[in-house]
């Protein structure tokens, strides 16, 4: 059985924009982001990341600050766009131990690589060759540059749909101001797709997003269809940002997003069957979901 879908301004709509007057916009997300935190620029970031993140204490004031809740996340991320090239995209700024490549990433390319191992190294790619020679359809959420999207159209014959906050390649869909799929794209193309992909995003949402995204995804698949995402998950390790309750945080050129604890497994489960979870070293889950109903 499907969800039922929540008409206009009603069940979870989030921030909307009409309503909220706090809303930041470009020029106020570069002054904090410039100002307030000294991101002048990557060197910037690298170097407060390197020498004051670790002693960070996140209070509710910076927590709401810049949380997707309270900016247009489009203007957020054209803003790090432009601030910090191609960062927002591959995370060099902090540097990985796994997936590393064996040279600077200092194009669109070579952040493309470094994503496509990231995505291989928890079997996404592995599902999607699964049915490679069938015409089956792909729902990404958060595109970037285009490398799972590459690696479909020349790996497999399935067909491909992205969405994202900032397109950065031609054909892709605009999210919403609240960093949403636009509604006439998930009515429209509901029921529709064998998967819903989404590799080093959900990170970046908040708890109220991640629900909405749940739920869309359920309703954009097929029966059967997969639902495959990867995000931090609080298993208690120390290296998290945590607040004076002990609630951990991801942290993103100065927005702040809940960790989610073991709980989520009944969140999905509520929406999905949940079929493998694999955890990665550094507290990365990914989560292979399927719609049963």
């Amino acid at each position: 059985m499907a969800l039922a879908r929540y008409p206009p301004g009603r069940g979870l709509r989030l921030n909307p924009l009409a309503a909220i007057n706090d809303v930041k916009h470009s020029d106020e997300i570069r002054q904090i982001l410039v100002e307030d935190f000294g991101f002048a620029d990557l060197n910037a970031y690298r170097r407060w990341v390197d020498g004051e993140r670790s002693r960070l204490v996140p209070t509710p004031e910076l927590i709401e600050k810049l949380s997707p809740d309270r900016v247009d996340c489009r203007d957020f991320w054209r803003v790090c766009d432009e601030l910090f090239s191609l960062d927002p995209v591959c995370n060099v700024a902090v540097d990985p131990s796994i997936g590393r490549l064996p040279h600077a990433i200092e194009t669109r390319a070579d952040a493309n690589r470094m994503n496509l191992r990231f995505a291989k190294s928890f079997g996404i790619t592995d599902f999607l060759e699964e049915n490679a020679q069938k015409r089956l359809k792909v729902f990404e959420i958060g595109t970037g540059y285009g490398s799972i999207m590459n690696f479909i159209e020349t790996h497999t014959n399935h067909e491909y749909t992205g969405v994202d906050v900032v397109p950065r390649v031609p054909g892709v869909i605009e999210a919403t101001a609240e960093g949403l799929i636009p509604e006439a794209i998930v009515q429209r193309e509901a029921g529709l797709h064998s998967y819903v992909i989404s590799s080093n995003v959900f990170q970046h949402l908040s708890t109220r997003q991640r629900a909405r995204y749940y739920e869309d995804a359920r309703t954009l698949l097929t029966r059967g269809g997969l639902f495959i995402f990867n995000l931090c998950v609080d298993t208690g390790k120390p290296g998290n940002l945590r607040d004076a309750s002990g609630n951990a945080w991801c942290d993103h050129y100065g927005q702040f997003t809940a960790i989610p604890r073991a709980d989520i497994y009944g969140e999905l489960a509520a929406l999905f069957g949940v079929l493998y979870v694999t955890q990665r070293y550094d507290g990365v889950f990914n989560f292979v979901c399927q719609k049963r109903d």
